[in-house]
């Protein structure tokens, strides 16, 4: 990801609440990529990178997680990873977000129902994810449990 481009800086970024949310009912690449793009309209492209990798990251270990976890605990393990990832997701671009509050006063930022989009892009992208994680292991011989 480059700098924000001029049309990203016409708009405001998400709240920090959306971010969660969008995260909680739809997984950490999607709380990602609505966190990244609030934070490049922001003028925070670095975090918006380092957001985005991080997630990714957090994606795959949640995937192997729920590979081997037993399928009535990994009910409670993707339960408790969802609410860990709504509060990770608000805290990342508080900050940022009361900072640009200050200096846009007059500006509303966008409403959380915009970030849907990006949130069934973000439960895709985990989705792909996942399946690959469970093809890869699967060709190695691993199972289940």
């Amino acid at each position: 990801m480059g700098p924000p481009l001029p049309a990203e800086l016409l708009k405001p970024p998400f709240t920090p609440q959306a971010a969660g949310r969008i995260a909680f009912f739809f997984g950490p690449l999607a709380g990602a990529l609505v966190s990244a793009i609030s934070l490049r309209r922001m003028r925070h492209p670095d975090k918006a990178r380092k957001v985005t990798t991080l997630a990714l990251l957090a994606a795959a270990l949640l995937a192997f997680a729920l590979f081997f976890i037993p399928e009535g605990l990994s009910r409670i393990v993707g339960l408790a990873a969802e609410a860990a990832f709504y509060v990770a997701f608000q805290k990342i671009q508080e900050s940022e977000f009361a900072a640009w509050q200050l200096a846009n006063a007059s500006m509303q930022p966008s409403s959380g129902w915009k970030a849907t989009g990006w949130g069934l892009i973000g439960l895709i992208l985990f989705l792909l994810i996942f399946m690959a994680i469970v093809f890869g292991l699967s060709m190695l011989g691993i199972e289940p449990r």
